[in-house]
């Protein structure tokens, strides 16, 4: 993901329309502040919060021409409308304003819409259809058919288990200590989670979503699963941000998506988050296409993550 930072020019004006929108249901709780003094310290900008003055969607409009740096702005309206744990129409509607004055389109404004209306059931199926790795599936579908589809099924539903494949995934318990396949197995184990193939394990593809917890140094509490997200957004190349929306819902609005997951609220740390997508965009690769896991699996974690330029994690941020 190319992220594209305001000049100094313009961070008044960005900070301006956040806080047009947070302030849009009429007041300015502090989660939706702390987001915004932590995309101060990204910017380099030091403007009182508090002084800021609201702005137009049109005024925004004639001061943003870059396409990124619009796209970029509309989807942290989408974060400030839910970081205060709640969605308002009235701030829904102000976004989607900016929005269009902006000419970006983005799926997450129809979604937030249906969150400020209750339709929850469609919110569900709209973002399951874009978030369950939707092309790493389809090329399972391609390759293995029903046979495939079955399997998979009656290994999600703990009714058999996938033996061959299995087998592989425990033969990575054999490796050395400290390369990817046994932290990956040992992980997995610790957590309590089945290996791919073993009764009650989720499809292949959900491995990528694992290594990159591994990678990021993220664990997989409710937190750590949106840091996970922002991560994976950040060097993610297609639909980046679908995923830290995911996750804000699953565990900050307390909306479960995930069967596999309990849902949560309250959990979304802005400069938590913010730091893991700029690490994320730090990396020299995008692992969610055409990457093969199996290709590191016998390398040291250490060695992958230099290799990959992922940036270390701070103490303070795991």
């Amino acid at each position: 993901m190319q992220l594209v930072l305001p000049p100094p020019e313009l961070t008044a004006p960005v900070l301006r329309a956040l806080k047009t929108v947070a302030v849009a249901d009429g007041a300015f709780a502090e989660q939706e502040r702390a987001l915004l003094q932590t995309a101060q310290e990204i910017f380099g900008s030091s403007h009182d919060l508090d002084a800021l003055e609201t702005i137009t969607p049109a005024e925004l409009a004639v001061e943003l021409q870059d396409p990124q740096l619009r796209w970029q702005v509309v989807n942290g309206l989408v974060v400030i409308t839910m970081v205060d744990e709640e969605v308002s129409p009235a701030q829904v509607a102000l976004a989607e304003e900016f929005a269009a004055a902006l000419d970006v389109s983005v799926d997450e404004l129809k979604n937030l819409r249906q969150i400020a209306e209750g339709s929850m059931w469609s919110l569900r199926l709209d973002v399951a259809r874009r978030v369950w790795l939707k092309d790493h599936l389809a090329e399972k579908w391609r390759k293995g058919g029903i046979r495939w589809l079955a399997r998979a099924v009656a290994t999600l539903k703990g009714a058999m288990e996938d033996a061959p494949l299995a087998e592989r995934y425990r033969a990575l318990g054999d490796l050395p200590e400290g390369t990817v396949g046994r932290t990956y197995h040992d992980h997995m184990r610790e957590c309590g989670f089945p290996l791919p193939g073993e009764k009650g394990s989720t499809v292949e593809p959900q491995v990528i979503h694992d290594i990159t917890h591994l990678l990021s140094g993220y664990g997989v509490d409710s937190q750590g699963e949106i840091l996970a997200a922002a991560f994976s957004a950040g060097y993610r190349k297609r639909d980046p941000f679908t995923f830290i929306f995911f996750v804000i819902c699953q565990f900050h609005l307390g909306i479960k998506f995930s069967p596999f997951a309990p849902a949560d609220t309250g959990r979304f740390d802005a400069k938590k988050t913010l730091e893991a997508l700029r690490r994320g965009a730090a990396m020299k690769l995008d692992i969610s296409e055409g990457w093969d896991p199996w290709s590191i699996m016998d390398r040291p974690l250490e060695e992958v993550r230099r290799e990959y330029g992922v940036p270390p994690l701070a103490q303070s941020a795991a």
